[in-house]
């Protein structure tokens, strides 16, 4: 007798409560009750921090990808040995998240193995790299949506750090192209922490009472207040004149290369990104901060340019095109294709069901398979399926390019 073929596997998501997440949007879209407490992130995939369950099992899909990662994942991927390849999750912010960049796959493998050739221990606070994988990601605002992202253009910057006499000697580096930003950077990591200390506290002091405050200065002033108690102190303060800040409205989309200083400042959006936990921070934090990676990886270039424009696809979805290997998303509303779209899948998918104005109901079908799913709801889909989606309401559709 033939073995029955994988089809989908209905998922729910491991929660997150980071101190910067927001108590309402998530319980709210995944039909909980909010209890107050932050709820900063839902993780839909097989990252072993966070797996999913699976619904009416005690195995998680870490487990399941484990035990059968060809009949699941493909052959190509399974051949990989290193599971889904991406993760996906809804993302609530109340205040900011820390100043920070992701290496490329070459970089974070050489970091890696670096460090466990220096016996750094893989969980330790202070390590870099714990594991061999770049993390591009991408975020789609799914309301209005605040993000730092790449370094303002060079007039903008030296006109910034002009007008604040705590930062004189700072602005004299700035002109220079990239040169300019690193030398910036590397001098600021250099100032001794009562240094830091005294000029922002000074600054934040001025603007305070300042009575023409430019956008940027009036970011700051909120960061600043948002943050926790020691941001006086923290060196990542000073980003908010150093980079691009952007606003994206439901719909729109940003995607964060490697090396591309960054911090989500508020707001709700599906973040989808590479698996994997390598995380290099600037400040706004009280994680580990190391002055000099970050400069060894770093894309000194101004911002802008990390938008990204949707493309209508095959089956009438917005497709979010990007650099990244590990993974592609796409956004299907269902009133908009007559209801119903079919696609065979060329890899794992995940299909996360989406808040729409009429209610959301999605009947997902694979073979003999079926599942309803109501907004945060999602599933599984193994490659080499033929999928049958119908209902109202929206999708996101995750998968490897």
């Amino acid at each position: 007798m033939t073995a029955q073929r994988p089809g989908l596997l209905v998922i729910t998501p491991a929660l997150k409560d980071y101190d910067w997440g927001d108590a309402e949007y998530i319980p709210r879209v995944l039909g909980l009750t909010a209890t107050g407490a932050p709820v900063a992130e839902a993780w839909y995939g097989a990252h072993p921090q966070g797996p999913s369950a699976i619904d009416g099992c005690e195995e998680s899909l870490l487990d399941r990808l484990a035990a059968e990662p060809a009949a699941w994942l493909g052959d190509a991927l399974a051949a990989r040995g290193e599971g889904l390849p991406f993760l996906v999750k809804f993302l609530a912010a109340a205040r900011p998240l820390s100043i920070q960049v992701h290496p490329d796959a070459a970089q974070a493998r050489a970091g890696f193995e670096r460090e466990d050739a220096a016996g750094v221990p893989r969980d330790a606070p202070w390590r870099c790299y714990r594991d061999p994988r770049a993390k591009p990601e991408l975020i789609l605002a799914l309301g209005s949506f605040e993000a730092l992202c790449g370094f303002r253009a060079d007039d903008e910057l030296r006109a910034a750090l002009r007008r604040q006499p705590e930062l004189e000697d700072l602005s004299a580096l700035c002109g220079r192209g990239w040169n300019g930003q690193r030398a910036l950077l590397e001098r600021w990591f250099e100032l001794a922490d009562e240094d830091v200390r005294a000029r922002q506290g000074a600054l934040v002091g001025r603007l305070s009472t300042a009575s023409l405050l430019t956008d940027a200065e009036r970011l700051l002033l909120r960061v600043a207040e948002a943050a926790d108690d020691d941001v006086i102190g923290d060196r990542g303060l000073l980003f908010t004149l150093l980079l691009e800040h952007v606003h994206l409205e439901p719909g729109q989309a940003l995607f964060l290369r490697a090396g591309v200083p960054h911090a989500y400042l508020r707001g709700a959006g599906l973040e989808v990104m590479g698996a994997s936990d390598n995380v290099l921070r600037a400040g706004l934090t009280n994680k580990h901060v190391a002055p000099e990676e970050l400069a060894r990886i770093v894309r000194f270039a101004a911002g802008g340019a990390w938008r990204v424009v949707p493309e209508v696809d095959a089956i009438g979805a917005l497709r979010y095109p990007t650099a990244a290997r590990e993974f592609e998303l796409s956004r299907l509303d269902l009133a908009a294709v007559g209801g119903t779209a079919r696609w065979r899948c060329e890899g794992p998918e995940i299909l996360l069901a989406l808040e729409a104005a009429g209610g959301t109901r999605l009947s997902v079908r694979v073979g003999d398979e079926q599942a309803v799913l109501g907004a945060g709801a999602a599933c599984l889909v193994a490659h080499g399926a033929d999928v049958g989606v119908s209902g109202a309401g929206g999708l996101a559709r995750v998968r490897v390019p």
